[in-house]
């Protein structure tokens, strides 16, 4: 499954990366109130994964707060960006 991802994703388009960054933000949350800890932590990963493809960035090259910022800007970004489904 995880070589599908990269056919899902356009490289050049930053909505696929918000679309998917989105849908991961909404099962941690449903995993939370569940009380899925285990998938929370599992959640907080493919977030901080899919944060460092969309900048096409690599962990080993952050340094902790390099990365933590990046995180929290992709959040802010999936918080106020709004997504509208496009009609074929």
């Amino acid at each position: 499954m995880a070589d599908e991802i990269p056919d899902m994703i356009d490289r050049d388009d930053p909505m696929g990366f918000l679309r998917i960054f989105r849908l991961i933000l909404a099962a941690k949350d449903s995993a939370s109130s569940l009380q899925l800890f285990d998938l929370v932590r599992l959640m907080d990963m493919a977030l901080m994964q899919t944060a460092l493809d969309w900048e096409g960035l690599d962990a080993e090259n952050l340094d902790e707060r390099a990365f933590l910022a990046l995180i929290r800007e992709k959040q802010e970004i999936a918080g106020r960006t709004n997504i509208h489904a496009v009609l074929n």
